[in-house]
C-alpha cells in the first residue's frame, strides 16, 4: 500500500490517471485537501477519487492522507541524504599509500603543509592537527614564502602539498626548488594523480571528485575527500608512534 511506489498502472482507468497526475504534481498540498477539492482540481467526481484511493489499497481518505504525507517526507529525506564520500572516491591502494606516508611523517624532523585558496585552509588544519599530536609541523599558505631559506641546513623534511588540480603554477614553481633535494620528501594530495604536482612528488595521495568552478576563477570543489585523507594519515601516524 503506497502512492509514490505504485507501479500497477494497468489497473488504473483514464479517470484514475487524471487523479494520479494531479496528486504527483501537487505533492505539497494534497495532504491538506479534501476529497471534493481533489475532485474539483482533477475535474472528476468525489466518488472517482474514493475509488482511486481504494484501488491503491487504502480503506479511507484520512488513512490515505496520513500515508501520503509520511511517504513524501521519507522520499524527501532519501533525496537529501548526506553522502559526501565513498570508497569510489579513492584508488584501491589508498590505505597502503597512507601507511607509507604515515611512516615517513612519523620519522620526519619537520612536516610542512602547503596549499593555496581553499587548499590553504586544509593545509592549516593539517598542520595544527599534526602539531597537536606531537609532531613538528607548520603551514605555508604563500607560495612565495622563502621556504628554501628556512629549510637550508636542515634535513629529513616532509613537504605535503594540497591541490585539487595539481596544476597551479605558483605551487609548481615552489616545489621545483625541492624536486632534487634529498632532504625534502614531496607528498601530493590531489584529485589528479597525473598532474605536474603529482608527478613531481614521491608519494601521491589521490582522490576523485567532480571539480566545480564558478565564473572560471572561484573553485567550489568539495574538500571532503582531502579532509578524510588528513584524518586517516594522522590516525595511522599516531598508531605508528604508539607502537614505537
Amino acid at each position: 500500500m503506497a502512492f509514490f511506489g505504485f507501479k500497477d498502472f494497468d489497473r488504473l482507468s483514464e479517470v484514475d490517471l487524471d487523479i494520479y497526475r494531479f496528486m504527483t504534481a501537487n505533492v505539497e498540498t494534497v495532504p491538506y485537501l479534501r476529497v471534493r477539492d481533489i475532485a474539483q482540481e482533477a475535474h472528476v467526481s468525489n466518488s472517482s477519487v474514493m475509488r482511486f484511493i481504494h484501488k491503491l489499497g487504502y480503506n479511507s481518505f484520512p488513512e490515505f492522507k496520513l500515508s501520503f504525507q509520511t511517504e513524501h517526507q521519507t522520499v524527501q529525506a532519501n533525496n537529501h541524504q548526506l553522502g559526501f564520500i565513498t570508497a569510489d572516491n579513492f584508488p584501491p591502494d589508498i590505505y597502503a599509500k597512507l601507511e607509507l606516508v604515515a611512516d615517513r611523517l612519523q620519522q620526519a624532523d619537520s612536516i610542512i603543509y602547503c596549499g593555496m585558496g581553499s587548499s590553504a585552509a586544509l593545509a592549516e588544519y593539517a598542520a595544527r592537527q599534526t602539531a597537536a599530536v606531537g609532531f613538528n609541523s607548520f603551514c605555508v599558505k604563500d607560495p612565495f614564502y622563502p621556504l628554501v631559506t628556512q629549510l637550508k641546513n636542515t634535513s629529513n623534511n616532509l613537504l605535503v602539498t594540497f591541490t585539487v588540480s595539481g596544476k597551479t603554477t605558483e605551487l609548481i614553481e615552489m616545489l621545483n626548488n625541492f624536486v632534487t633535494n634529498e632532504d625534502v620528501t614531496l607528498v601530493a594530495v590531489t584529485a589528479d594523480p597525473t598532474s605536474p604536482v603529482a608527478l613531481m612528488s614521491r608519494y601521491v595521495l589521490s582522490y576523485s571528485t567532480e571539480q566545480k568552478r564558478v565564473e572560471k576563477y572561484y573553485d567550489l570543489t568539495t574538500q571532503v575527500p582531502a579532509m578524510y585523507l588528513i584524518e586517516q594519515l594522522l590516525s595511522f601516524a599516531r598508531r605508528l608512534a604508539l607502537a614505537n
